[in-house]
């Protein structure tokens, strides 16, 4: 076996992206050790957490980062050390004992924390003392990294342009869909959400009400087709959730389901369901460097994908233009225009999607790349 690397820190086994690359690991034989500890259990949704979560997420770090620190520092040889996201804190603390050993260091910059929170979700003044300080403190965690790891290539070339970093510290491994969705699902009758004898055409969304979803590019957009035999179900809860709220109260149920929350198991069994799956629409900068995980959850169930037109994934519709048809960012009508469509169309097949698709459908062509990076390195 070569060399495997240690992972480390409070990272978000929440997130699939986290669950994918642990598991990647192991599948591979390169994880040789994990030093975890568990501060977000209860916290899905970070931006719309309460001040009593945070304050129980910061105590479990208090409690256990000292243990972790002392764990890593007594153990044997130099294999790297990975920072799974979100990584940045630990660097900080991590990276000295990992440097004393010999270690290098691999940050996951999944999602890029001042872009994410000041220009995304608008949670500060753009030039506010916030702003700043999280700018420095995303730079500051970046450079002390030997490699980077980022979902996309353009989510690389924005990192390595805005805190001039050499390109090459970057390295891309795609999120890919959990084993949840690369196999039959459960049955389930949704008799909660659906009515059991639903033949209307199903246009599903779901995810975290985040400013670059384009959730209200979605709700027009079922608007503009309420004439149409079609059934919108929207799955989801948090910053943007009033929009949902209005529009339920203001238009009725209808032909729209909103459902604030599914039990995560049962998502591959209502993606099953769904004749068309959406991405996101949001319009920011962010959103353009993207490629949402719903979107390989749907192609490993070999469903159609309709989402914005983006650098980030525009190379990838042009190979599967069959399962992933792009629009303009925040166009309610050339979603509605676009769904109409696709309903109208005969589904493709679909024998060979997943063989096509492999590499793209999981992490692990990233994560070996990563081993044979370190091991030359």
């Amino acid at each position: 076996m070569g060399q495997g690397v240690i992972a480390f820190g409070a990272y978000d086994v929440g997130k699939p992206r986290v669950r994918l690359l642990i598991d990647a690991l192991k599948k591979s034989d390169r994880l040789e050790a994990e030093i975890h500890v568990s501060v977000w259990q209860g916290v899905a949704d970070k931006s719309v957490a309460g001040l009593a979560q945070f304050v129980g997420a910061a105590f479990r770090y208090l409690l256990g980062m000292p243990r972790a620190l002392w764990r890593l520092s007594r153990h044997s040889g130099t294999a790297p050390l990975l920072l799974p996201y979100p990584g940045t804190p630990e660097i900080f603390l991590a990276g000295p004992i990992a440097r004393a050993r010999g270690r290098k260091v691999v940050l996951d910059a999944f999602l890029p924390i001042h872009d994410t929170i000041i220009r995304d979700r608008q949670m500060a003044r753009e030039n506010g003392i916030v702003a700043r300080f999280l700018r420095w403190f995303e730079e500051a965690g970046l450079r002390q990294a030997d490699v980077i790891l980022v979902d996309t290539d353009a989510h690389g070339d924005f990192l390595s342009r805005e805190y001039a970093i050499p390109r090459q510290r970057f390295e891309t491994i795609v999120v890919g869909a959990e084993a949840l969705f690369h196999q039959p699902p459960e049955p389930d009758d949704f008799e909660d959400i659906l009515d059991p004898n639903e033949t209307t055409p199903i246009i599903l969304f779901y995810g975290q009400f985040i400013p670059l979803h384009g959730l209200a590019t979605i709700l027009e957009a079922a608007k503009l087709t309420r004439s149409e035999a079609l059934r919108w179900i929207v799955v989801g809860s948090g910053q943007q959730e009033d929009l949902a709220r209005k529009f339920v109260a203001e238009n009725g149920s209808g032909r729209l389901t909103w459902v604030p929350w599914v039990d995560y198991r049962r998502l591959p069994a209502l993606v099953a369901r769904a004749d068309i799956c959406l991405g996101i629409f949001g319009g920011s900068d962010k959103a353009a460097r993207v490629i949402p995980n719903k979107l390989f959850q749907a192609l490993a169930m070999g469903k159609r994908v309709l989402t914005r037109s983006s650098p980030a994934l525009d190379p990838l519709a042009e190979g599967f233009a069959e399962r992933i048809v792009t629009i303009p960012p925040e166009n309610a009508a050339a979603l509605a225009e676009a769904v109409c469509d696709l309903v109208g169309r005969r589904e493709p097949a679909n024998a060979s999607l997943l063989i096509e698709l492999a590499d793209i459908l999981t992490p692990e062509a990233g994560v070996s790349r990563l081993i044979t990076r370190l091991a030359r390195e």
